[in-house]
C-alpha cells in the first residue's frame, strides 16, 4: 500500500496551526507534530502524494440553516442555495465562498440545507500558495468535520458536543443526527450556564433530553477506525487536532 499523506491546517488566532500525517497499512503516523505556520505552501517532499485540508474554526464562519423544499427530491439547484443565502446576507456572492451540507432527518424525512461560508478575503490570503495545486487540497468548516466524525463514533442521536479551540469552546447540538452550530468563542467560565441553557431550551421547547459529550480522544476508539475512508481519515485528524491539541 501506497503512503498517503495528510496535511491539515487550521487558522488559529494571527497564526496557521498544522498538522502532517501519514496513512500506510491501515496505520496512521503523525509528522513532526503540530506546527505553526505563516502560510501554507507545498510540502515538496511528500510530491503530490500529500492532500491538503483547511478547516475553518466556528468564528471565522457564517452559518445559516434553511429547509429545502425542491420539486426534484434528488437535485439541490445553484439558484435555490443562493437565493436562501441572499435572505440573510447581501452581497454574499461577490463576498464569500461557501460550501453545504445536506441533511435528511432519519424521521420525518424533511430535507434541510446547512450553510457555511467565509470571506473571500480570509480563504484567499491562506490557500494564496496553493492556487496552482488546486487538485490537491479542499477547504470545509471545523464544526462539519466534528460532527460527522462524532456521528461514526457515538451511539445517541440526540446530544450536546462542546469542544475546545483557540482557548474557548464551541457548542454544536445533534438532534435526529441533524447538525445545528450554536454558539461558537464561548469562554470557559460562560461555558456551564450556556450548556445549562441549552438543556433546557432543548427540553422544553422539542420534548428531547441531550445528552452532553465533552469533545475529547476519549470519545473514538482508535483500534475500531484505523479503516476509515481517506476522507473519514480527514475528519479523524482534524478532531484530534481540535480536541485535544488545540489548548
Amino acid at each position: 500500500m501506497l503512503n498517503n499523506y495528510y496535511s491539515v491546517t487550521i487558522p488559529s488566532e494571527n497564526t496557521l496551526k498544522n498538522l502532517v500525517v501519514r496513512a500506510k497499512d491501515d496505520q496512521i503516523h503523525f509528522i513532526d507534530g503540530i506546527n505553526e505556520i505563516s502560510a501554507i505552501g507545498k510540502i515538496k517532499k511528500f510530491n503530490y502524494n500529500c492532500h491538503y485540508v483547511v478547516l475553518l474554526p466556528a468564528a471565522s464562519l457564517f452559518y445559516h440553516s434553511a429547509p429545502l423544499a425542491e420539486k426534484n427530491p434528488y437535485r439541490i439547484s445553484e439558484d435555490n442555495i443562493l437565493s436562501k443565502f441572499a435572505e440573510v446576507k447581501e452581497n454574499f456572492e461577490e463576498e464569500f465562498y461557501y460550501d453545504y451540507l445536506e441533511i435528511v432527518s432519519e424521521k420525518t424525512k424533511e430535507r434541510e440545507i446547512k450553510f457555511f461560508a467565509a470571506e473571500k478575503t480570509l480563504l484567499d490570503s491562506i490557500t494564496e500558495n496553493l492556487d496552482k495545486y488546486k487538485n490537491n487540497y479542499f477547504i470545509s468548516a471545523l464544526p462539519v468535520a466534528v460532527f460527522n466524525t462524532v456521528n461514526k463514533v457515538v451511539a445517541q442521536s440526540n446530544y450536546l458536543l462542546y469542544y475546545k479551540i483557540n482557548g474557548s469552546y464551541t457548542m454544536l447540538t445533534a438532534v435526529d443526527k441533524k447538525l445545528d452550530l450554536l454558539q461558537a468563542s464561548i469562554s470557559p467560565a460562560e461555558l456551564q450556564s450556556e450548556i445549562d441553557k441549552t438543556q433546557k431550551y432543548y427540553l422544553n421547547n422539542k420534548n428531547i433530553k441531550l445528552k452532553v459529550l465533552a469533545g475529547k480522544s476519549s470519545l473514538l476508539n482508535l483500534e475500531e477506525f484505523m479503516d476509515l475512508e481517506d476522507e473519514d481519515f480527514v475528519f479523524l485528524t482534524s478532531m484530534l487536532w481540535s480536541i485535544e491539541k488545540c489548548q
